[in-house]
């Protein structure tokens, strides 16, 4: 975008400050969430604004001025997201799977192990679709939800749905639903959505195909599911994006736009981004990714010797060597579990 050279210099005037964040939202540079999340600054006077709003009138660094600009909005979302997750952090979320995998005898179905997305990645990843406003938000395996707040919190999208098979994560979930209703009432966008569901199913017995933004944490799912899951997927619109990790989704319905490397919690990890093609078969036109400049955790594939295969069980898969599931279940305080685990309980 090019910003509007006719404003006065800032001085920290709350009103120029929000003529500003609302120029941003016209252009499509920030979601009108992520306005809602920057007047929240604008109104604390928050000391780094000072710091963006000197490279306001350099017309050369127009990215830059945005990136900054969206820096500190996905930092306000950060500080949301881990205020609704203060009772269920990725411990005890990894323990209620493991419990439930265990009493139901499933330790052996390792498309079931949990694992989470780290925000600052998958906010990126988002934010080089820029999903149109409106629209539905999936995520397929969305155990406690910290997807679908990543995904509620930085765009505007009609309504963000989870699928989750074990019981246990869908209570958790639905406890963060409640929980996000109460903490981002007042600070989101009042005439946008905010709109959060989750079940309990497997995703192969859900419809998901009316999505335009499709996400599944792929990197431990066996092959026999990520078969099924891209069969299912051919069933989406041309034009939807569909974001695995790990593993492409291998099917001749979808196009891979982009194929790149991240340091996740885990180790590392490849996101695919897909888009549905036209029914024809014709790759759809869909609009460039946005242009976010890379730092050194995030490495193109193609940066690495030869080009890695997409399809479901190549030998470039990650995931053998990652142990999302870790002694760490066993420092979990026994009364911060019980807590969260009778709530979970009393929602059945």
């Amino acid at each position: 975008m090019t910003l509007p050279a006719s404003l006065p210099e800032f001085e920290g005037d709350p009103a120029q400050l929000y003529l500003l964040a609302a120029l941003l939202t016209r252009d499509g540079a920030i979601t009108r969430h992520g306005r809602a999340l920057l007047k929240e600054c604008i109104l604390r006077r928050d000391p780094r604004l000072t710091a963006i709003m000197k490279g306001f009138h350099d017309s050369e660094a127009d990215e830059a001025f945005v990136e900054r600009v969206n820096a500190l909005v996905e930092s306000e979302a950060l500080a949301l997201h881990a205020d609704v997750f203060d009772e269920c952090p990725l411990e005890v979320a990894k323990a209620l799977s493991k419990r439930e995998r265990s009493a139901k005898q499933l330790d052996g179905e390792k498309s079931l192990i949990y694992g989470e997305v780290e925000f600052g990645y998958f906010a990126r990843v988002l934010r080089k679709i820029a999903p149109r406003n409106g629209g539905v938000f999936y995520d397929l395996g969305s155990g406690s939800g910290r997807a679908l707040v990543i995904a509620r919190l930085l765009h505007d999208f009609d309504v963000c749905k989870g699928i989750e098979v074990l019981e246990n994560l869908n209570g958790a979930a639905q406890i963060i639903c409640k929980r996000f209703e109460v903490l981002a009432s007042d600070v989101l966008d009042a005439r946008t959505s905010k709109k959060i569901e989750v079940q309990c199913n497997s995703m192969l017995d859900v419809d998901w195909s009316d999505g335009d933004v499709v996400f599944a944490n792929s990197t431990c799912f066996e092959d026999d599911l990520m078969g099924s899951m891209a069969r299912q997927a051919e069933r989406l619109k041309p034009g939807t994006y569909f974001i695995t990790f790990t593993k492409g989704l291998g099917s001749d319905a979808f196009d891979v736009i982009e194929r790149k490397r991240y340091k996740m919690s885990w180790g590392p990890a490849t996101v695919f981004i897909h888009v549905r093609k036209n029914l024809d078969g014709t790759s759809y036109e869909a609009p460039p990714l946005t242009n976010i400049p890379d730092d050194a955790s995030y490495q193109s594939d193609d940066d690495e010797a030869g080009s890695p295969p997409s399809s479901p069980g190549s030998p470039y898969d990650d995931d053998e060597d990652v142990d999302f599931e870790t002694a760490s279940h066993d420092t979990v305080d026994d009364d911060e579990f019980e807590g969260l685990e009778d709530l979970v309980a009393a929602r059945r």
